[in-house]
């Protein structure tokens, strides 16, 4: 049962999107028929009620928010609290609730964990006196965002560094606001494109290229072989992007980055960085050298935090690229960016594949 529901209304029958559609096993969709739309009165309840035919021991609950369209993303649920048999759940605390994304470029289900040993609603991290830096002058070139917090961190990758058909990375590692590492599962991480994999116009022979995004999590990034990167076409009014998803909101303090090996060319070049859809960086990653490097992007003042060889990635107005022109002729161009046209039907061939 639901209430208040939309049907209702004085000026609205007949309406699809009713509480039934919250069990319809579609979820990743922007198809409001397999939605559920209920009016909304600041100060009252609005209510859900699933009732189940048998006692079951329940852990979790999995949300997928309204996400009908970007715009129409906003009239998902921002808080809720969960009752079984009239005993509210989580310490009696409301759970945060991700916005749909407006599309369907990755599995926007949310966890909720319903279990007694939860104790982040309760006892969030405390906050400690710690020394500090002046962050301007290590970075003086642009204003860092501290501490971003999210749900959904993206990395949007504008081009390699030289090949107009390829880019790719070694891994990604993400840093609590602590300077500790956060563990990351293959099911949290996901690219658009996904893999060269895209490619294959036989729905059979995908899958079979080795370099995939959960790649970019096994830890794994000195292998210039390739078998442990990540590598995705580059195509034609598309930017690719990688995307982190949490269930619970993170606070970031530093990004690590591993760039491409196995053909440095194909390795990223201008990337910048999302936190729920808002840009908090924009910048530059250095090609691959021989000795495995990872590159910093700094969200952190915090002295003990700042990496002691400052090896961090450069923001996008240190230096530029000059095309010099005479009566409409280039006189030079910039090979290191992969600025020349794709013509998709040259696509060199490239398949890593299990030995």
């Amino acid at each position: 049962g639901t209430g208040p529901r939309l049907n209702d209304l004085d000026n609205c029958t007949n309406d699809y999107r009713t509480a039934d559609r919250l069990v319809s096993g579609v979820n990743v969709t922007c198809d409001d028929v397999h939605m559920w739309l209920a009016p909304y009165y600041p100060g009252q309840s609005h209510t859900d009620t699933l009732t189940l035919t048998e006692n079951a021991a329940i852990t979790g609950l999995k949300i997928y928010n309204y996400n009908k369209s970007t715009e129409d993303s906003y009239r998902g649920v921002k808080r809720l609290t969960v009752s079984l048999d009239g005993k509210v759940l989580c310490g009696g605390q409301s759970l945060h609730v991700r916005r749909g994304p407006g599309s369907t470029l990755y599995d926007f289900g949310q966890l909720l964990d319903l279990t007694e040993k939860n104790t982040l609603y309760e006892h969030p991290h405390p906050t400690l006196t710690q020394s500090t830096i002046n962050i301007r002058k290590l970075v003086p070139d642009y204003e860092v965002s501290l501490l971003p917090a999210g749900f959904v961190f993206q990395l949007h990758i504008f081009s390699s560094w030289g090949d107009p058909y390829y880019v790719g990375l070694n891994g990604l590692s993400l840093y609590d606001e602590q300077g500790a590492v956060i563990p990351l599962h293959e099911d949290q991480v996901s690219a658009i494109p996904d893999s060269v994999n895209c490619l294959y116009q036989d729905e059979s022979m995908r899958g079979g290229d080795v370099r995939t995004p959960d790649k970019l999590i096994n830890n794994v990034t000195d292998d210039d072989s390739a078998r442990n990167s990540w590598l995705a076409p580059i195509l034609p009014n598309h930017t690719n992007k990688i995307f982190i998803v949490f269930d619970l909101p993170v606070t970031v303090s530093m990004i690590k980055l591993h760039n491409y090996s196995k053909t440095p060319d194909r390795g990223t070049r201008e990337f910048g960085v999302l936190v729920d859809d808002l840009v908090v960086y924009r910048g530059t990653l250095a090609a691959h050298s021989d000795t495995h490097p990872s590159q910093t992007v700094l969200f952190s003042d915090l002295l003990h935090l700042v990496p002691q060889e400052t090896n961090l990635t450069r923001s996008c107005g240190i230096e530029q690229d000059v095309q010099l022109t005479n009566e409409r002729r280039a006189l030079n161009s910039t090979p290191a960016a992969a600025t020349c046209m794709m013509q998709s039907d040259f696509r060199p061939v490239t398949s890593v594949v299990h030995p």
